[in-house]
């Protein structure tokens, strides 16, 4: 599995997470693409039906954002979903290395009763997808949600947090990879 950061901040509004986004940009295969930048959710591109129905807004102004692509055929929902909670279990491993305790709740982290993490999971015919954002500041979040963010806990330098959650889903995944070639089956 491929990981890259990217320099330059991109604004996530939902579409970076249709299929072959980051082959658009020249990145093949399974990939953690990484970058920083606002978020606002168009209601073109939101994939969560229930906050579609609801109207909510999903905004913030600066976030880690971190889409994995994974390639399967065919493409599973389940599998999406499995590998959007291991992607947050990495993260929350990752942030107590760094002191920041976090409670996790289904796909979200919270730092005390501040909702520190949006994601979403969803598949394509040929690929599994996630979008993981986690927030830089609580500036320009919803008023009606309590957000917590990385600056408000110490973090100041999001690109080698970002590097270290990547770099330990991939061990994960790895670790998955090499124990089903190594399994013999029922």
């Amino acid at each position: 599995m491929n990981s890259i950061i990217l320099k330059d901040p991109i604004k996530y509004d939902g579409s970076q997470i249709a299929p072959l986004w980051a082959y658009g940009m020249g990145i093949k295969g399974d990939s953690v693409v990484i970058f920083h930048g606002p978020m606002d959710v168009t209601f073109d591109n939101m994939k969560d039906l229930e906050d579609e129905k609801a109207g909510k807004t999903i905004k913030g102004d600066d976030l880690i954002h971190i889409i994995v692509e994974r390639f399967n055929s065919p493409a599973s929902m389940r599998l999406a979903y499995y590998m959007q909670r291991l992607l947050i279990v990495s993260i929350k491993e990752v942030l107590g290395k760094h002191a920041i305790i976090t409670t996790r709740n289904g796909d979200d982290l919270f730092v005390s009763d501040g909702k520190l993490t949006v994601s979403i999971a969803s598949a394509g015919v040929t690929s599994e997808k996630i979008h993981c954002g986690i927030n830089i500041t609580t500036k320009g979040t919803p008023s009606e949600v309590r957000t917590a963010a990385l600056l408000d806990n110490g973090i100041n330098d999001w690109k080698s947090l970002a590097k270290e959650i990547a770099e330990t889903f991939i061990r994960e995944i790895n670790d998955i990879e090499d124990d089903i070639v190594k399994t013999k089956s029922l």
